[in-house]
């Protein structure tokens, strides 16, 4: 089990390392990141509003940073599950409601969320719930060798493929 929680803790802090790198990297990639998310949750008022943004990009790092440090991964898993929650219930009230918005999850997409950004926070949201689970009930010992190995790769793989989650939806997108 110490591997699994390995890919877990790989796949979801590399991913939220990259998405508020991402979101940071610049004044109009932040600017496009708020605009995003005010589409995204448009019945939050103003006030609240304006603070989702850094609370999102802060959250993120938090995450990233807790998940890297073994004694503190359990703490990193809650707040990416939490954020991941939230992230998934936006998406999917903008998918059913038929609004054309773009995510901007990783800072760069100007695509509208649909069902792609759902299935990827589905996995997210899996992965952030087996991590909790392993860190709060099940004491392991340290990994070792080549297990330890395989199991990061696995996590950066999936990691790699979650942030090309864009990518790869728009190979099934019908060309018009």
């Amino acid at each position: 089990m110490e591997y699994v929680l390995i890919g877990c803790r790989l796949l979801i802090g590399v991913v939220f390392a990259v998405s508020a790198a991402g979101k940071i990297r610049s004044r109009e990639a932040y600017a496009s990141f708020r605009a995003a998310a005010g589409e995204l949750a448009p019945r939050v008022p103003v006030v609240p509003a304006a603070l989702v943004p850094p609370a999102v990009v802060a959250g993120e790092l938090a995450a990233a940073v807790l998940l890297a440090v073994p004694g503190t991964a359990g703490a990193g898993f809650a707040i990416a599950v939490a954020l991941l929650g939230v992230f998934t219930a936006a998406i999917a009230m903008a998918v059913r409601s038929r609004r054309r918005v773009a995510c901007n999850c990783f800072g760069t997409s100007a695509a509208p969320v649909g069902p792609a950004q759902l299935i990827r926070n589905g996995v997210l949201l899996a992965a952030g719930l087996i991590g909790t689970v392993l860190t709060v009930a099940v004491p392991l010992p340290a990994a070792e060798g080549a297990g330890a190995v395989t199991a990061a790769l696995v996590g950066l793989a999936g990691a790699a493929l979650v942030l090309l989650t864009e990518d790869i939806a728009g190979l099934f997108r019908p060309l018009v």
